[in-house]
Order: C-alpha cells, then structure tokens, then sequence
C-alpha cells in the first residue's frame, strides 16, 4: 500500500476512531518540556548508522546526521562525494541541528541500513516549514541516485505527500545500506533548521492525521476569538479591539506559516508569496503586537516614556520590513530576532502599570507571559540554543494560538475593569455631587435663615420706636387691630391703656432734650417691667404711649395702670447733676360688646384719649377710666 493510500485511508471515520488522539496532558507540558527539554535525545557523537525498522513513529535523525556548510552554496551533489568534502562532514554537537539566520547552503550526510528480511517504505521529514530550497539524494550501494526537490520557493503541487511540511518518501531494500544527502539553502537568507525526523508510512499518516486535528482545533478557536471580538468592538468601539483584530489577523497568518498550512492551501502555487508572506507576517506580527500593546496599556497617557520606547521598537520594526524589501535579508532577520526578545519583555511592562493601579494590564500581563515564552523559546530555538524537537515546535504553535485567545479574554477583563471604574468614578462624582449640594443646601439654609433673621430684625427695627424700643405707630395698629379682632372671635376681655408723660415740654425746655429722651426711655423700661411681653406696647407721639392689654378687663388694667403711675412717679431722672421727677396721666377703655360699646381699636382708643385728657384737665398725674354714659353722648366720665 503507497503512503498517498494509506494517507487518504486514514480519512475514513472508522480507521480514524483507530488512531487515537494525541494526548492531552502533552499539551499542557508543551511549554515546560519546550523550556527544560535537554541533551536527551542524543549524545554529542552519536552512532554513524541508522538502522531501518519495520516500525517507526518519529525517530529523530540528529544522532545519526553528519552536517557540512557550503559558505559559498555552490557545491553541488556530485562535489560532496569528493574524498576532500566528505572528510569535512562532522556531528551535530547537543543537538543544535539549527544554525540561526544563514546565507549557506548546509549539507547532511546520513548512512541508513536496512537489515530486515523485507524492504522498507519510510518517510524523512523535515519539520522547518520555511525553507527555500531542500533537495533529497538517495545513493544505494551500486552508486544509484534518485533525487527529489521541495522547498516553499518550488510549487506546492511537486510535492508527493499530502503534507504540511516537507516530506520525502524513501525505500530502503532489504539487506541494504544507503547514504542520504539533503541540502538546505535560501536564495538570499533565512532560518536554518536541519531538525528531521524519520517515521513508517503508518505512523507518519497517523501522526499526520492527529496534527490535522490539532491544527484545526488551534486555528478553528483564534478564528472563532476573532469573530467573538469582531462583535465585541462594534458594539464597544474601542480601538485596542481594532488593533487586537489586526494583530490576531498578523498573528493567524503567521500560524498558517509556521504550520505549512499557508503553503499547501494557500500560497503554495506561486514561490514569490510563499517567499515574501512568512516574512512579511512576523513585520506585521511584531508591529501589531508593539501598537496594541501601546493601545490596550494606554501608555501614552500612563508612561509615556515607555511609550517612546515602544515607539522605537516600532520604527526598528518598520525598518526590518525595509531591508527584507531591498533584500538584506540576514539583517532584516537578525533584528527581527532581537525585536522579538525585546517584546518578550513586555510582562514587565504589564506588571509595572499592575503595580501602579492599572488593573486593566493583569489579563495583558498573563497572556502576554505566554507570548513571551513561546517567542522567546522559537527564537533560542532557531539560533541553536534550546534543542529542536516536534514537541517545541507544536508548543511554539500551540503558544502563539493561546496567547492570541488569552488576550481576547484579557480584553474583556479590561472592559470589566474599565466599566467598574467607571461606576466607581461615577458613584464618587455622585457622592461628591451630593455632598457638594448637601453643602450648598446647607449655605442656603444658613444664608436664608440669616436673610430671614435679618429681614425679622429689618422689620422689627422697622416697626420699633428708636427711642423708647416700643411699637411705633404703624407696628402698633397692625398688631392691636389682630388683637382686638382676635379678643372679639373668641369672646376675651382686652382693655386699652394710653399715657401722657405730664409737662413733658417744660422737661425739654429746663433740663434740654436729652433729659426728655431719658425720660421718654425710662418711662419705656417701666412698661416693659411691669407689663407682659404679650401686651402690645407702642409710642404713638411725642410723649404719648399706648398699650393694649391682652386678656385683661378693665378693673385690672386700672390697677395695672395704678402700679405703672406710681412707679413712674417714684423714679427719679438724673439730669446734668440735677434729679428730674416725673408723673404721667392715664386712660383707661374697655372692649364691650353693648350698644354703645367700642368694637375697634381706633373706637377704643379714642375712649381710652378722652379718660386721659380728662384726668389732666383735672389735675394730671391720675388713672381715669372710661365709662360710656347712659344717654348716646358720650361726655361723662368716671
């Protein structure tokens, strides 16, 4: 059964269900074998033979391959058969079977012996998908050579394997041994692996179909991540959702690469985008990788000094992309390389805007934790440093694909991040909001009660006598009429008092004025003393005062009167060194309700003037009340 058979039956369902899967813990071990994976697959001089078995699944060919640089690319087949140049082919030393960026061409030299009783179908295959040229010769012991070409600058469609890497299918009769050659080379620069692997056509179209699964799952979720956040940054409109779009668009394409499944696909017909896609897909995979970061760290406004250096980093990209256009094509590599470790510490930069309270760079700082292992790793990988393996290669896939879905959940933390702090912002402008108007209402309350108090005080002074403290006139009406009216609503006594200071203008004219204005308060603070503060008191003119009595019927408010007339009498008024002694007059009126009765506080006070005046025309310095006379006229008074 032919490889290509035995390939297309591994599609059935029912042979499928008879491979198995690959396991899954190996996936989550991926990166740490990447990291620790050691000198255990070979020593540094292996065995110059390797031996053919009926089953292979896989074996790794560097123990047994001899390697020779060309400097020059420019010995051909036929010149490394030469005693000279097969004296120069050495061991591969700790598995280094890649040599960093190279202008060479490399040659290897593997001896293989079949001592079995049967011939041997088996596959050599050589896992760097990004490789110019690779020419396979296959030299049996009568010096026959059979010879085959692949290489992503060769049309896909020479390829004898349906396959994303490159695989030469090999036979081996039995009882033989055979020496292959394979030469590796670009047309200007490139990465150079010489990492191979042997395996049965079985295992390989196992392995094949197993890999299939693996990378449809990897690509299936980035694509899908993408699509989710597509959505996400419509409805959101953010830009490091626009950037984030781009970046894992750079970073798929870069996937397809790194795979060989952009190659078999997609631009495998044509070796000038299967030249310049691969390249120019790390320019853009870093560039997007470096902006995003500026954008979702927001550090133009949170470091700008780390923003500036991003920005170099940037340019050093862009200008990467520049010569790899012009076709310097080794430096163009080797600064990419360096880019790449630079942006392998970009945690560290996540991590420093964390600790400063940007909580958004905590799903950036995990997810980019994993970018920077696996870019680091593939680029100690290709420059020999960390051996090659088919585990580090699928963890450098597997790596980029989840760190690309990690940031898709790393921008959904940071727009709940960024929505909490802005609830939180908005409910401590709300709080502030409201105690700035709990405080302004408090101004108000306390500016309009001063307004309040002093409008009181405005019109208390307004309604004040300056001289005396009592009502004025005005104040004494408005408040003895609601009085009067109330008294008469509720069926109360009120009587009206009404005094005359006696000689008052001779006071003036002897003594001056300010004697009478000590006379006129004094006769004041008397009032007040033996007066309730609920009785309406008032100067109604010069030296005239009024009161009205509240709830006090006349036989009260004649004593009342009594008790004023004869403490005004009994005060004496110190004067310029001399003692001014003073009487006052007094009327008394009687609210009443009969027919001849006073009902206003103007019919009542007229009474209360007519019992004072007639008090002084009979001698002053009495109490004289009302009483309505039993005709209509109203002449006599007690």
């Amino acid at each position: 059964m032919s490889v290509a058979e035995l390939y297309m039956e591994s599609r059935n369902p029912q042979a499928s269900r008879q491979q198995g899967l690959f396991p899954c813990w190996l996936t989550a071990a991926v990166l740490i074998l990447l990291i620790f994976t050691g000198n255990v697959l070979a020593s540094s001089h292996g065995p110059h033979l390797f031996e053919l078995q009926p089953e292979m699944d896989s074996e790794v060919m560097t123990p047994y391959m001899q390697v020779l640089e060309d400097p020059d690319s420019t010995l051909s087949f036929a010149d490394v058969q030469k005693p000279y140049w097969q004296n120069r082919f050495s061991h591969i030393h700790n598995n280094q079977t890649a040599h960093g960026v190279s202008s060479s061409a490399w040659w290897i030299r593997i001896d293989v012996a079949n001592n079995s009783d049967e011939n041997v179908d088996w596959i050599l295959e050589a896992l760097h998908n990004i490789t110019d040229y690779i020419d396979v010769y296959q030299l049996d012991a009568s010096g026959n050579v059979s010879a085959q070409q692949l290489g992503d600058h060769r049309p896909y469609a020479i390829n004898n394997l349906p396959s994303e890497s490159f695989s030469f299918p090999l036979n081996t009769p039995a009882g033989e041994q055979q020496t292959i050659y394979l030469r590796f080379n670009f047309e200007h620069a490139g990465v150079i692996n010489l990492y191979l692997e042997a395996s049965t056509p079985e295992a390989y179209v196992q392995k094949q179909h197993i890999q299939g699964i693996w990378l449809g799952i990897f690509l299936g979720a980035a694509i899908l991540v993408m699509v989710y956040t597509l959505f996400l940054m419509l409805s959101i409109r953010e830009k490091p959702y626009f950037w984030y779009l781009l970046y894992a668009s750079a970073a798929v394409v870069m996937y397809l690469a790194l795979s060989g499944l952009g190659y078999r696909y997609i631009w495998g017909f044509t070796p000038t985008l299967a030249d310049a896609i691969p390249h120019f897909a790390i320019v853009a995979f870093y560039s997007l990788a470096i902006q995003f970061s500026r954008s979702f760290l927001d550090t133009d406004k949170q470091a700008p000094q780390l923003d500036a250096l991003l920005l170099l980093l940037l340019g050093v990209t862009a200008f990467s992309g520049i010569l790899l256009i012009i076709n310097i094509r080794e430096l163009a590599l080797n600064l990419l390389m360096l880019t790449g470790l630079a942006l392998g510490l970009f945690p560290a930069i996540g991590i420093y805007l964390w600790s400063k309270g940007q909580h958004q760079a905590r799903g950036y700082t995990l997810a980019w934790s994993i970018w920077s292992i696996t870019v680091i790793c593939g680029i100690l990988r290709f420059q020999g440093i960390i051996p090659t393996s088919n585990f580090a290669i699928g963890a450098t896939r597997f790596g980029m694909i989840l760190e690309t879905i990690l940031l898709a959940f790393a921008l959904v933390d940071r727009v709940n991040i960024l929505r909490k702090e802005k609830l939180a912002a908005e409910e401590r402008e709300r709080l502030a909001a409201q105690q700035a108007t709990d405080q302004l209402e408090s101004k108000v309350r306390e500016r309009t009660r001063e307004l309040e108090l002093a409008r009181q005080h405005a019109e208390k002074l307004a309604s004040l006598d300056s001289l005396s403290g009592l009502l004025n006139r005005r104040a004494f009406f408005q408040q003895g009429n609601t009085e009067v009216h109330r008294a008469q609503r509720y069926d109360q006594a009120l009587a009206v008092m009404m005094l005359d200071i006696d000689h008052f203008k001779q006071i003036n004219d002897q003594h001056g004025h300010a004697a009478g204005d000590r006379v006129i308060s004094t006769v004041a603070g008397i009032l007040n003393e033996v007066l309730r503060e609920s009785d309406i008191k008032a100067r109604i003119g010069g030296e005239e005062f009024a009161v009205v009595l509240v709830q006090t019927p006349r036989n009260k408010a004649l004593h009342l009167a009594e008790r004023i007339r004869d403490e005004i009498q009994n005060t004496p008024i110190g004067s310029q060194g001399m003692t001014v002694n003073i009487t006052a007059s007094f009327g008394i009126a009687e609210l009443t309700d009969d027919a001849n009765g006073a009902t206003t506080l103007d019919q009542l006070l007229a009474r209360a003037d007519k019992a004072l005046y007639w008090g002084k025309n009979n001698g002053r310095n009495r109490v004289t009340g009302y009483t309505a006379p039993a005709t209509a006229t109203e002449e006599d008074l007690l």
